[in-house]
C-alpha cells in the first residue's frame, strides 16, 4: 500500500496539481488585467468631467462676451433694452445657458460611460478569478476521480 501511495504521490497527482495552481494564476491575472483597465476607465472619467467643467466655464465666458457686444450693439442702435429687443436680448441669455449646460451634459454622459464600463470591468474580475478558483477545484476533483478508479482496480 505504501509503494502505491508514494506512485501516486510522484506522478498522478503532479499534473492535477499543476492544472490547479495554473487555474488559480490565470484567474487572477485576468482579474488583475480588468482591474487594472477598470482604474483606466475610472481615470477617464475623471478627465472628461474635468475637461466637461472647464469647456463649461469656457462656453459661459465666450458667451457672456457675445451677449455684452448684442447689448452694446442695442444700446448704440438707440432703441433702448425694453420691448422686442430686450426679449432678443433676454432669449439670447437664455439659449447661452443652454449651451452651456449642454457642455456640461455631455462631459456628465461620458464621465457615467466610463464609470459603467469600470463597474462592469470590476465585475468580470470577480468572475475571472472565481472562475480560476473552480478551475482549479475541477482539476482537483478529475485526479482524484483518476487517482481513486486508478486504486480500485
Amino acid at each position: 500500500m505504501s509503494d502505491y501511495i508514494a506512485q501516486v504521490g510522484q506522478s498522478s497527482w503532479t499534473g492535477p496539481a499543476l492544472q490547479a495552481v495554473g487555474g488559480v494564476t490565470q484567474g487572477i491575472s485576468e482579474a488583475n488585467a480588468m482591474r487594472a483597465n477598470a482604474r483606466t476607465y475610472g481615470t477617464e472619467g475623471a478627465i472628461a468631467a474635468a475637461q466637461g467643467f472647464e469647456q463649461e466655464a469656457q462656453t459661459r465666458r465666450s458667451t457672456a462676451r457675445a451677449l455684452g457686444r448684442e447689448t452694446a450693439a442695442v444700446g448704440q442702435a438707440g432703441g433702448g433694452y425694453g420691448g422686442s429687443a430686450g426679449r432678443a436680448l433676454a432669449q439670447s441669455a437664455r439659449n447661452m445657458e443652454l449651451d452651456a449646460l449642454n457642455v456640461r451634459y455631455k462631459s456628465q454622459l461620458q464621465r457615467w460611460a466610463y464609470d459603467t464600463q469600470a463597474g462592469y470591468l470590476r465585475s468580470d474580475a470577480k468572475v475571472a478569478e472565481a472562475g480560476g478558483v473552480m478551475k482549479a477545484g475541477a482539476a482537483l476533483l478529475k485526479g482524484y476521480g483518476s487517482n481513486y478508479l486508478g486504486a480500485a482496480e
